[in-house]
């Protein structure tokens, strides 16, 4: 059975500043049943939620096949990093990114600049569904950003995943990225214009 839904939302997009547009969709009742349960488990409503996975979806999972990603279990990842030592580890994080780092970000925003470097990053830490602080502060003409990054896959992938944004952001920084890591948790701060 088809169920139809709408939608309507005034709350302005943080990313264009866009208003929003009221709109229907008929969805089959048990998917329905389905997003209002997650709705109710993540205490937000059923708009914010349709909106969260249209938004993962326009700024992620729709062209992130063309750019080379896919998906790939963290037990399989963390797996696949026992066997490297973290210099081993810091050298593979650094070549994945040198030979695909731009072109994901050309692919994902259609541009190459600090704010898509981004905007790239955070939907994919939304996609990925580590739980995540992003602090920005703006002074001048940059802008400083701060992410918490809690990943739950150990310390390796604490190395690799560090390093491996490190090296993404490098080419359009205005100053060296600090960053500190645990088993579990990565956190850095980098700089733009």
């Amino acid at each position: 059975m088809l169920v139809q839904v709408s939608a309507l939302s005034t709350s302005e997009n943080a990313l264009n500043s866009g208003s929003s547009e009221n709109i229907s969709f008929r969805l089959h009742k048990d998917q329905l049943y389905q997003l209002r349960q997650e709705a109710k488990e993540k205490r937000i409503s059923l708009n914010t939620l349709a909106s969260q996975i249209v938004d993962s979806y326009v700024n992620f999972a729709s062209r992130a096949p063309k750019a080379g990603a896919i998906p790939v279990s963290r037990l399989a990842l963390k797996v696949l990093l026992e066997g490297y030592t973290e210099d081993q580890i810091k050298a593979m994080a650094e070549r994945i990114v040198n030979m695909s780092g731009e072109d994901n970000t050309l692919m994902l925003q259609g541009r190459y600049d600090f704010e898509a470097l981004l905007q790239s990053f955070e939907s994919w830490l939304k996609a990925a569904d580590f739980p995540y602080r992003h602090m920005r502060t703006t002074n001048m003409h940059r802008s400083r950003h701060s992410f918490i990054v809690q990943h739950d896959m150990g310390r390796k992938y604490s190395v690799f995943a560090a390093e491996g944004f490190k090296t993404y952001f490098e080419p359009r920084i205005t100053q060296e990225i600090e960053y500190s890591i645990t088993d579990n948790t990565i956190s850095m701060t980098i700089e733009g214009a």
